[in-house]
């Protein structure tokens, strides 16, 4: 496969809109809406797509700026659908990096790594959706904005708290009536189909009677506007979805995969006059958080800069995070200072040093040119990951030496005299607050390091919150952590992965095979179905601050989950614990 030029993707842009061009807007967008959300919820793999959410992201985005005058009725399984699926793919792959790594034996190691570092980075940018659980993207916009909450109402007229509220309210009623859709019909023909009827049997007025139920209860899945209107105020309900419907708009200049998708940024369809639709309703809570953002970084915005406020959440949310995991059994210093210089987190506990640097660096939009692409992603890198190293390398060093030393606090009282003789272990951790992919699983494309220098551990905050939730429910996980860092380390400079929590995974569950593949030479290929373990957790109930279905979850059942649980021994996470405890106190008082 050739990798994509400019002129073929073009050429697949065009071909693209000819296609959707002639479809009726109700139909298209009611239908791969469904599509989309039956891929997600229902898991069904029907599409067949390398990366369904971002491809159907920018389908949809494509249709809306392709002029209006379609009527066609579109339809799985068709040609056209075919086609459509066919050039999606053919502009993922040709953005990949396959014919670059049969070269590789012509290439020089760095060349190679410059490579493979533009091309990952443009991959996660571009073709991986924001994985995160609800109840991460919810706090994080609370507690960043809690600041603003008067300025965002007089810019926008909305409250902090309804940006979330109509965010829950509208994945709740899309839940609704997806399993609304799962319901049987009491149709005579589908019954007939149970029975052993053979669908080729059918006379052509009974295919027509399924078609027209199939499209029946495609138009059902979207939300009635009037029912938004009966639950929450009307006038909050016009704002809010003026603020995130995507309209129709033709844009002859919006054509390609890597332009800015319009979808990302307003995450609601208009289905008809009457009811709207989601491709991917998580996306809703990311653009909230983005249009947030852009209104509190206006000039006229009062008190701290919210790029400050971001950067403070990042810390006390990893420093909540620690706290947890560790309980009462560790000493903790944040915003302490060393030399002078103020650092974010120290974590002291049975003879091992944790220094934790935190980086809200937000990361740009990867460029086209591999020249420039690479030194964009550098410099990003830099200020991200690679300073937040250099912070904590300066406490690192100070633990691996001989010499006594003193942390400060802001009054530059000294807080602790550490004797680096009391310590058989320093462990750095780089806490970043979004994901970056390749480039931070693998340290060693960018990371310079000191010689004979192990690598830190760079991890995104709501990949870090998870892992350690989920740890703690397993015996001795403080143990279990220290034993993570110590392989992880080895991973550098071999390690093809977009996901830090695939190899969290691993290493919870596939320990014996993770260690020994640290322990080995060769490169290390992660597969990105392991981290489904912590969706299958979340289906019964994760652990997570402010969960919510809590209650509903606890109902739920699931054999394979309770088989993995009970096969590694997992205890229910602390929050779960809680929760069942108080339950459990309610029901005795009023019994």
């Amino acid at each position: 496969m050739k990798e994509l030029t400019q002129d073929r993707a073009t050429a697949i842009a065009n071909e693209l809109k000819s296609i959707i061009r002639k479809y009726d807007h109700r139909n298209f967008t009611a239908h791969i809406a469904f599509l989309a959300n039956q891929h997600v919820r229902q898991s069904t793999g029907q599409i067949k797509l390398r990366s369904p959410v971002r491809q159907l992201m920018y389908l949809v985005s494509l249709y809306h700026a392709t002029e209006i005058g379609g009527r066609a009725l579109y339809a799985a399984g068709t040609d056209d659908h075919k086609a459509i699926i066919r050039l999606l793919n053919e502009i993922e792959k040709g953005y990949g990096y396959e014919a670059e790594r049969t070269k590789k034996g012509e290439m020089s190691q760095e060349e190679f790594n410059h490579m493979l570092t533009t091309k990952s980075t443009f991959l996660n940018y571009y073709l991986n959706a924001t994985l995160s659980y609800m109840e991460q993207d919810i706090e994080r916009i609370k507690r960043t904005f809690q600041y603003h909450k008067e300025f965002i109402f007089l810019e926008t007229g909305l409250a902090l708290n309804d940006y979330t509220d109509f965010f829950i309210l509208l994945t709740n009623m899309e839940i609704g009536r997806g399993k609304r859709y799962m319901e049987d019909e009491d149709d005579p023909v589908l019954r007939s189909l149970k029975l052993g009827k053979r669908f080729n049997s059918l006379s052509e007025s009974q295919k027509i009677h399924l078609l027209d139920l199939t499209d029946r209860k495609v138009f059902n899945m979207a939300i009635p506007i009037a029912e938004i209107y009966k639950l929450a105020d009307p006038e909050k309900a016009k704002l809010f979805l003026a603020y995130f419907t995507l309209l129709r708009n033709e844009n002859k200049d919006y054509l390609y995969y890597t332009d800015k998708c319009p979808y990302l940024s307003k995450p609601i369809l208009i289905m008809d006059g009457e009811s709207i639709l989601m491709i991917y309703s998580k996306q809703l809570i990311n653009a909230i958080y983005d249009f947030l953002y852009e209104v509190c970084n206006r000039p006229n915005a009062p008190g701290r800069k919210i790029s400050e406020r971001r950067d403070l959440y990042l810390e006390e949310k990893t420093t909540e995070v620690f706290r947890d995991f560790f309980d009462s059994g560790a000493n903790f210093y944040r915003g302490y200072y060393v030399n002078g210089n103020e650092k974010d987190l120290l974590i002291l506990h049975n003879r091992i040093a944790y220094v934790i640097e935190c980086k809200a660096q937000r990361q740009r939009q990867p460029l086209r040119d591999p020249v420039r692409a690479y030194d964009r992603i550098k410099d990003d890198f830099q200020k991200s990951i690679g300073n937040g190293y250099s912070q904590a390398r300066e406490v690192e060093t100070l633990f691996l030496g001989q010499e006594v030393f003193k942390i400060k606090n802001k009054s530059k009282q000294t807080i602790a005299t550490i004797n680096p003789a009391d310590f058989d272990e320093v462990f750095t951790i780089v806490v970043t607050q979004e994901r970056l992919g390749q480039i931070q699983c693998d340290l060693g494309l960018l990371l310079q390091l000191p010689l004979d220098c192990p690598y830190p551990w760079a991890v995104c905050i709501n990949d870090l919150e998870s892992f350690l939730i989920t740890l703690k429910r397993k015996d001795d996980h403080i143990q279990g952590f220290k034993e993570f860092l110590l392989s992880r380390e080895l991973l550098h400079e071999r390690v093809f992965c977009y996901d830090e929590l695939e190899l969290c995974a691993y290493f919870l569950f596939d320990n014996e095979n993770f260690i020994k593949m640290c322990l080995k030479d060769g490169i290390f290929f992660s597969q990105p179905d392991v981290n489904k373990f912590f969706d299958l957790f979340y289906y019964k109930g994760f652990g997570f601050k402010d969960e919510l279905n809590l209650s509903e979850k606890l109902k739920r059942r699931d054999l394979y989950e309770e088989s993995v649980t009970t096969f590694h021994k997992l205890r229910p996470a602390d929050r779960i614990m809680e929760y069942m405890q108080s339950r459990a106190e309610r029901e005795n008082k009023r019994g």
